[in-house]
């Protein structure tokens, strides 16, 4: 997805891309018409899915957007998880009682960092 763009110019940038590959008669061309729409439309469900965590959506929420569980919802988009923007703020001024707190987070999270990468 283009920040610069909206979602409704993304899908249609999308579904132009789409229709022209699909008018080929090269079978090539309308495969890659189906990848592009594909994952296009799997960025695209992402992107919403953020936007709608930061507002504050709980998984339930979502889940009966897609009319499944909370728990169905949750295991499809975990690795999507957005925290929002002022959580970390909150987090520090909890943590201001022991020095040793906000080093040992930081380490924690290159060690996550690193683990996520070599995965």
């Amino acid at each position: 997805m283009r920040p610069e763009l909206s979602l409704a110019d993304e899908v249609d940038a999308l579904v132009t891309n789409v229709r022209e590959l699909l008018g080929s008669s090269d079978p090539r061309d309308r495969g890659r018409a189906v990848h592009h729409l594909a994952t296009g439309a799997g960025l695209l469900e992402r992107q919403v899915l953020h936007d709608a965590q930061a507002s504050g959506m709980t998984w339930a929420e979502i889940g009966r957007i897609y009319g499944v569980s909370r728990q169905a919802v949750h295991r499809k988009f975990a690795s999507d998880t957005v925290v929002p923007a002022d959580f970390f703020d909150g987090l520090m001024k909890e943590l201001d009682a022991d020095p040793e707190v906000v080093p040992a987070l930081a380490r924690a999270a290159h060690r996550t960092q690193q683990a996520t990468k070599s995965a």
